[in-house]
């Protein structure tokens, strides 16, 4: 399988969505799922931080870019809840600045993908990543117990555009052009020496 062959977003994708589909679970459906919450958060930053340094590594910047930054910061959001805890430096407050500053780089990120009209998945994940952080965020700071079920909606959202970015590269394995298998003809050399 040659390099134009591999697409290291694949996994990345597939956990990020996945963790982003428990989050919509906990936050919807039962707060008993947060055991599960916690793992697929850490399984979901070390996927996405991999993904986004490989896909740097191929000079692919803004999917490589924006996987690595919440590779990363979910690795940190993991280390929050449950080393914080311990070293009880864990409050609404940590939380919601954890969340409400990751709105900066997720407007940067985002510029490119609305500046250029790109498809509508990679759009409506950042719109949709971007409301699930600012009602999280709020939610943890203002505990309105209100904001926490309607960033769980946006979970969801983000989730199934981020499947679909996954769908999209593992529909594209196997679709790069071909070698011809026919032989190349050399013309002949004119020369008569």
């Amino acid at each position: 399988m040659s390099d134009q062959e591999t697409h290291p977003s694949i996994f990345a994708l597939l956990l990020f969505g996945y963790s982003l589909a428990v989050l919509g679970v906990e936050l919807l459906v039962t707060t008993q799922a947060v055991g599960a919450l916690m793992f697929a958060i850490l399984i979901a930053g070390i996927g996405e931080s991999i993904g986004g340094i490989w896909e740097l590594s191929k000079g692919e910047t803004l999917i490589g870019t924006t996987m690595a930054t919440f590779g990363i910061w979910l690795i940190g959001l993991f280390l929050l809840e449950t080393l914080g805890q311990v070293l009880d430096l864990l409050s609404p407050i940590s939380l919601g600045t954890y969340f409400l500053v990751l709105l900066i780089p997720i407007a940067i990120l985002a510029v490119p993908p609305f500046k250029n009209r790109m498809a509508i998945p990679i759009r409506g994940a950042f719109a949709a990543l971007f409301l699930l952080v600012l009602f999280a965020g709020a939610e943890f700071i203002l505990e309105t117990g209100i904001l926490g079920p309607i960033a769980g909606v946006f979970a969801w959202v983000a989730a199934l555009f981020i499947w679909i970015l996954a769908i999209e590269d593992v529909l594209e394995i196997g679709h790069t052009p071909v070698k011809s298998a026919e032989p190349v003809i050399e013309p002949e050399d004119s020369d008569p020496t």
